[in-house]
């Protein structure tokens, strides 16, 4: 039986042993230690599940991304997870998919369940791990999940993958580049123009090119410097004759409690300058863009309705 860091060597009950650890295992490895009628029983009392063809795990733990990850690498040695449950894997604050990808080596003839898709399109020459997971690299794993998801979903996917940092995008566009066919690669290659064209993160470019997009915004400047009293800042928005800043951020980019306290300290001295300042985080952006765009011209309208003295001459 392989030696799995944390996990005792197998003892007692098969089932309890199972159910203790969340883990995959293999029918060989099971029979090493437990016979074949106490595996059997186990499956029949529904403490045991079989995920694949001679894989097995506790049943409560069948569902686990990491369960799920094992038993493939176990059922099929040479192939690596990806798409959305390899994502999951490299950035866990990323949704865990209810199907998995498997990239097999062509002309293999597998029978797989329902929850796994086989991708035998030849097994990469570069791969990674997480938590002890062979998975293709991130920015593969996500051109698999783009590829894979509904047209709807793809957009929805590569942002959420980008700001968890599971690749950069400068990444993924060497993987789309290489590629021979992307479903929808207009609409990806347009996204990652956005970066190239200057964005700094994915919440910029969703802010700029989506939720403050139309007309009532062409006043915003982007990504312009300022000169105050203490410092120089880079605000990400600028209505100037408003002197309304609006920055855009949020916990995986501002992580750190130094950083938060710069920011902190950043927003007094823009306020001191005066500035009004409005802060929108990713799921602000992403969730409820109208209230966003309602909370920028209500104050922009408000500083240009009020008297000349309460604006900054920016």
């Amino acid at each position: 039986m392989r030696a799995i860091p944390g996990v005792p060597m197998p003892s007692g009950l098969l089932a309890d042993h199972l159910d203790s650890h969340p883990h995959a295992w293999s029918r060989a490895e099971l029979l090493h230690a437990w016979s074949t009628r106490r595996l059997t029983r186990a499956i029949a009392d529904g403490a045991v599940t079989r995920l694949l063809p001679s894989v097995y795990c506790g049943s409560r733990h069948a569902a686990d991304p990491v369960v799920r990850g094992e038993a493939l690498n176990l059922w099929h040695p040479a192939g690596l997870v990806t798409g959305e449950l390899a994502l999951h894997l490299c950035a866990r604050q990323l949704p865990a998919p209810d199907r998995a990808a498997l990239i097999v080596p062509r002309g293999q003839h597998l029978r797989s369940p329902s929850w796994v898709r086989l991708l035998q399109v030849g097994t990469p020459r570069v791969s990674t791990s997480f938590s002890m997971v062979n998975c293709a690299v991130p920015e593969r794993t996500l051109l698999d999940a783009w590829r894979l998801a509904a047209p709807e979903r793809r957009a929805s996917i590569a942002w959420e993958a980008l700001w968890a940092r599971a690749c950069s995008w400068r990444q993924l566009r060497r993987e789309v580049e290489r590629a021979p066919r992307v479903p929808g690669r207009v609409e990806l290659e347009r996204m990652l123009g956005w970066f190239a064209a200057g964005a700094t993160t994915p919440l910029e470019v969703r802010a700029r090119y989506e939720t403050f997009a139309d007309q009532r915004f062409r006043e915003f400047e982007w990504q312009v410097p300022l000169a105050l009293r203490s410092r120089r800042a880079t605000v990400d928005m600028l209505h100037r004759r408003a002197a309304v800043v609006v920055e855009l951020d949020g916990d995986r980019y501002h992580s750190t409690r130094q950083a938060r306290d710069a920011d902190r300290e950043r927003q007094t001295d823009l306020v001191a300058a005066g500035f009004a300042v409005l802060r929108f985080g990713w799921r602000d952006v992403v969730d409820r863009p109208a209230w966003c765009r309602d909370r920028v011209l209500t104050t922009v309208s408000a500083r240009l309705a009020g008297p000349a003295s309460a604006r900054r001459d920016a």
